[in-house]
């Protein structure tokens, strides 16, 4: 009987292996061949051949290890595939674990870093304030902190001098953090003030700027200089600008209102007239003569005596040129007769000497020009007689005749009068009656307070009384017993007061009211 190999019964009665499954079993036959040494090259490794009237065992067992000699079961292949299965699970799992981790890892970091942002985006690094304004910590806090118990401030806000401009470091800590911070106290406000209006002529320089500008205010010192100034030179209505400079370099412009006045009308000059004089002897040559303007108060007046020679008889010319401040002139031209002196001729000095003695007597020290003027008409008034006819020849001889021989014409009275005001520092000058009639008449003109006034000590007929501080009205229209004597040309002489004080006037008792 031929021997045959045969497959065993379980093999034949084994359902077909699927497709699918092929791939699984020659796995796990694989692995298996290599943990029990199938593949060892001492080892004969030949199937099992199952002879006639013999079983082939499904697997062997080597100690604890369990060989598959044939073809797996059907459990075991699932069971190697729930094994297989695990294993793929396991593979995935792990790098998804890992993956999960680094993203939680990454969204709590990246949480923390913006909740730390969002708590230090609330701290101003740099604050800047006017100064005088009040400063405090708060002012570096733009929102409320989450964690207020971890920040920190190196700062006592309280001694800080909020009235000097200055740049302040200091540090704020917060979550661990030290920030610099500053605080700028600036003063960017400018100074302030006003514009005062001022008047002025077209030759005038503007004033000094401090003088024009008032109410300067701003917390530190202020400096002013004029900025931008028109041209005023022909007059009109202006605003000049006037530059405030703070400490700190801030500046504004005050504009100052200006009316400039053009003038262009030169001084006029009064009071002039030829004068006569005496070889040796010096001249007056102010007296009587004043220069008024329609703008300046005090026109100048320059006098050129240049080709007058004192000690040579003869007849010069000389000129009076007057200027007010905007430049105009005014000039007028006198005679001068120098002729030889005559033997009756009395010093200044020896005149000066003999009124200077009464002057002693009725004056006392304290006593206004008003007080003064005053006695020196009522004692020549009342110690001097009148008489018809003395001595003319010099005003010299006439105050000196009626000063010691006490008689004297109306132009004695007059000469006495003038030698006792010139020594007490009264302005004064005669005024001569014109047109006249029958007789020239003298009397004296005196500046009181800058006011002029009429004054005339000579005795009028049935008249007990004398004439003191008289206005031009009033005097040209005093009228007594029918006299009327007072006229003379206004225009040679400085304009008079208008304001009567003859009710200030005690004539009885000589005394000025108070």
């Amino acid at each position: 009987m031929e021997n045959k190999l045969e497959i065993s019964k379980p093999m034949q009665s084994r359902a077909p292996v699927r497709s699918a499954d092929t791939a699984v079993v020659r796995a796990i036959r694989h692995e298996d061949e290599i943990r029990h040494g199938v593949n060892n090259p001492n080892r004969t490794n030949k199937p099992a051949v199952k002879r006639t009237g013999e079983s082939v065992p499904a697997h062997t067992h080597a100690g604890n290890r369990t060989r598959y000699s044939g073809t797996p079961s059907k459990a075991h292949v699932k069971a190697a595939s729930k094994e297989q299965e695990k294993t793929r699970e396991k593979s995935r799992v792990v790098p998804l674990v890992i993956m999960f981790f680094i993203a939680a890892l990454t969204l709590a970091l990246y949480l923390g870093i913006g909740y730390y942002k969002t708590e230090t985006d609330k701290i101003n690094r740099f604050v800047v304030v006017e100064v005088g304004s009040p400063v405090s910590e708060a002012l570096f806090f733009n929102d409320t902190l989450a964690l207020p118990d971890y920040e920190d401030c190196n700062l006592d806000f309280s001694s800080v001098k909020i009235d000097i401009p200055q740049t302040i470091r200091f540090t704020i800590t917060y979550l661990w953090t030290d920030m610099e911070c500053v605080l700028e106290i600036a003063d960017s406000t400018p100074p302030t003030g006003i514009g005062i209006p001022q008047k002025l002529f077209s030759v005038e320089k503007l004033p000094d700027v401090n003088s024009c500008v008032k109410d300067v205010k701003d917390r530190t010192d202020v400096t002013i200089k004029w900025g931008n100034i028109p041209d005023y030179s022909k007059g009109g209505e202006f605003k000049a600008e006037a530059l405030l400079t703070d400490a700190v370099g801030n500046t504004a412009s005050v504009m100052v209102p200006i009316s400039v006045t053009c003038d262009n009308t030169p001084p006029v000059i009064t009071g002039t007239k030829d004068i006569s004089g005496f070889t040796g002897t010096s001249i007056t040559y102010r007296e009587g003569v004043s220069v008024t303007d329609d703008y300046d108060e005090n026109p100048s007046l320059s006098i050129d005596t240049s080709k007058v020679d004192l000690n040579k008889p003869g007849v010069y010319k000389v000129t009076y040129i007057a200027t007010d401040f905007s430049g105009n002139k005014a000039t007028a031209e006198i005679q001068v007769e120098i002729t030889k002196k005559p033997k009756s001729y009395v010093e200044q000095e020896t005149v000066d000497k003999a009124a200077q003695k009464i002057l002693d007597k009725i004056l006392k020290p304290g006593m206004t020009q008003k007080e003064q003027a005053l006695q020196i008409v009522w004692w020549c008034r009342y110690n001097i007689n009148y008489i018809a006819k003395a001595d003319s020849t010099s005003r010299n001889r006439a105050a000196y005749d009626a000063i010691t021989k006490r008689t004297a014409t109306c132009y004695g009275y007059a000469c006495a009068v003038r030698e006792m005001l010139n020594l007490c520092g009264i302005e004064n000058m005669f005024i001569k009656r014109y047109p006249w009639r029958h007789s020239i008449h003298y009397w004296n003109y005196i500046k009181i307070d800058g006011e002029w006034y009429h004054c005339d000590s000579t005795p009028r007929k049935n008249y007990n009384s004398y004439f003191f501080m008289y206005t031009s009205a009033e005097i040209q229209n005093f009228h007594h017993s029918g006299w009327y004597g007072y006229v003379f040309k206004v225009k040679n002489y400085p304009a008079s007061a208008t304001k009567s004080v003859q009710k200030t006037i005690d004539y009885a008792n000589h005394k000025v009211k108070k």
